[in-house]
């Protein structure tokens, strides 16, 4: 088994150097624009399931990723950013 790991596009708060914690913070255009990079350079991997925190940056980066393939997509609030 190989494990694929990646984080979430940038948000406003990551540009202005603040902690997200569980704060449920959108992507901004240039995290938008990262998750379809990264899309762009997974494509030729075999991948079986993307499993993603619930919150809205790592969600929209793991369904860009996902798009235009048939990945199933798993939210998992195990894996959700912890509260600081």
């Amino acid at each position: 088994m190989r494990l694929l790991l990646t984080r979430h596009g940038q948000t406003d708060w990551n540009v202005a150097g603040k902690i997200q914690g569980s704060t449920d913070i959108e992507l901004n255009e240039t995290g938008v624009r990262q998750a379809e990079e990264t899309r762009e350079k997974l494509k030729n991997e075999t991948i079986d399931v993307i499993i993603s925190s619930p919150l809205k940056r790592a969600r929209k980066t793991a369904e860009i990723i996902a798009s235009g393939r048939n990945i199933p997509l798993i939210l998992d609030n195990g894996i959700t950013e912890r509260c600081f």
